[in-house]
């Protein structure tokens, strides 16, 4: 299955750990003159769900995290995700898309519009796990995605 190799970047020193998940949701505009602004928000896509997977012993200030922020390697992370069942096939790849729905209180909301996946990311399915009761009738099993890059 596709790894890309991780990305160098920052994060805040104090949260600074292997696992750690985020969203990248962009620079804040005090970094838009940060020396280091390529390497902390330049390498990383809004919207997209990241997990660390590497530390560096390395430490930069920073006008944003107190405590400075630390080297890491990031990954972009799988996302557990629902689609339709005659799609669900490990190691296929498929282009995904969001279940229209507007049962926000549904137990399965989360995965039917997941956080870090956009409509006509192309995904590959990593690990088909179960299949997941709509209250709307739809055939539908919760998988992990990687999404691609493009092409």
């Amino acid at each position: 299955m596709i790894r890309k190799k991780p990305i160098v970047t920052f994060v805040g020193a104090k949260q600074a750990r292997e696992g750690l998940a985020f969203i990248h949701k962009g620079g804040s505009p005090e970094c838009k003159d940060c020396k280091y602004y390529q390497i902390c928000v330049g390498k990383l896509e809004a919207g997209r769900v990241y997990r660390v997977v590497k530390l560096y012993e390395r430490v930069f200030p920073c006008k944003l995290h107190e405590a400075g922020v630390k080297v890491v390697g990031v990954v972009e992370s799988d996302i557990t995700a629902t689609i339709p069942s005659r799609l669900a096939m490990e190691g296929a790849v498929v282009t995904f898309l969001r279940q229209e729905c507007d049962m926000q209180n549904c137990e399965h909301h989360e995965y039917c519009a997941p956080l870090g996946l956009a409509d006509k990311d192309r995904c590959a399915i990593v690990e088909v796990k179960e299949n997941v009761s709509c209250p709307r009738g739809l055939s539908l099993v919760r998988v992990a995605l990687r999404r691609l890059p493009a092409s």
